[in-house]
């Protein structure tokens, strides 16, 4: 009696790492990183997919080990040590951005592929988001009957800008604007809105809101169909999953798409599924009902 075997399907996973792979800006889930390996060492590709830079991928994160990245929110692509998608802003378009953003009382961040340039007033903002989400934390810790420092403690002001010294307007992939208005930051996206990418909301703040600002056409799905091409594996093998609406084009593109329990409201109904929230092993769980460990 003859048996036959399905023949093996490789999948592309692209994993968005803020609210996904990553909890709070510092935990990521034992589980999601035994599915990570599993699937690699099984064959699959497992990729990132954020908004973040290179610059704030570093330590656990990469130590996981991935097949590549999509970063910068679809500016940047890298498949193993090969760069296959750069698209950055003009210096024209930076310095509109600056004048703009500055007119209208917001502050911002660019980001270039490793490095990230702050305006002059955002570390006092960040500061002051320190010092808030050091007293929640701390909050949190004794209704949690437990000392505040034998708690991880990460807050979105704990980001290390570098020096303007090194800042280039030729290297700039994206700018992140911040604002204790959110008045502010909704008018300026407005603005900008038909001759940039934009995307509002992307960066968990204890007051006011946040936003992104791209060069047109830059997303992660538009990044990710380039890296597939690369790759040799087909769109409808891909895998995306994400919880925010920087996650949109993802899951557009890919044949599967997959929102976290814990998305934002909106994000679920734009994927084919909902697993399981980060701090539930989602992303375990999607990897488990998908054949992928």
């Amino acid at each position: 009696m003859s048996t036959t075997s399905t023949p093996f399907r490789r999948r592309a996973v692209f994993l968005d790492v803020d609210g996904t792979l990553m909890q709070g800006g510092h935990y990521i889930p034992p589980s999601a990183i035994a599915a990570v390996r599993a699937a690699r060492a099984a064959g699959h590709l497992v990729l990132l997919s954020t908004g973040r830079g290179m610059a704030e991928l570093v330590g656990e994160i990469m130590d996981i080990g991935f097949d590549g990245a999509v970063t910068n929110g679809g500016a940047y692509a890298n498949l193993g040590d090969e760069l296959v998608v750069s698209r950055t802003l003009t210096p024209e378009a930076v310095a509109r951005l600056e004048e703009r953003l500055a007119d209208h009382g917001v502050h911002w961040y660019f980001q270039s592929y490793d490095r990230m340039f702050a305006s002059p007033d955002l570390p006092g903002l960040m500061t002051r988001a320190l010092e808030l989400d050091r007293a929640a934390h701390d909050e949190r810790a004794r209704q949690a009957g437990r000392h505040p420092d034998d708690i991880v403690f990460f807050s979105v002001g704990m980001k290390v800008f570098d020096d303007r010294a090194h800042y280039s307007p030729h290297e700039m992939a994206k700018a992140v604007i911040v604002s204790d208005d959110a008045d502010a930051v909704a008018a300026a996206l407005a603005e900008l809105g038909d001759d940039f990418a934009v995307v509002s909301g992307t960066i968990p703040m204890p007051f006011g809101h946040s936003g992104e600002i791209a060069p047109l056409g830059v997303n992660k799905g538009a990044a990710i169909l380039e890296l597939l091409a690369v790759a040799g594996i087909d769109p409808a093998d891909a895998i995306g999953i994400g919880d925010n609406w920087n996650d949109a084009e993802m899951f557009e593109v890919c044949g599967l798409s997959i929102a976290m329990g814990n998305s934002v409201d909106g994000v679920k109904a734009l994927a084919d599924e909902v697993t399981a929230a980060i701090d539930a092993d989602g992303i375990h769980e999607a990897f488990g009902r998908h054949g992928l460990i």
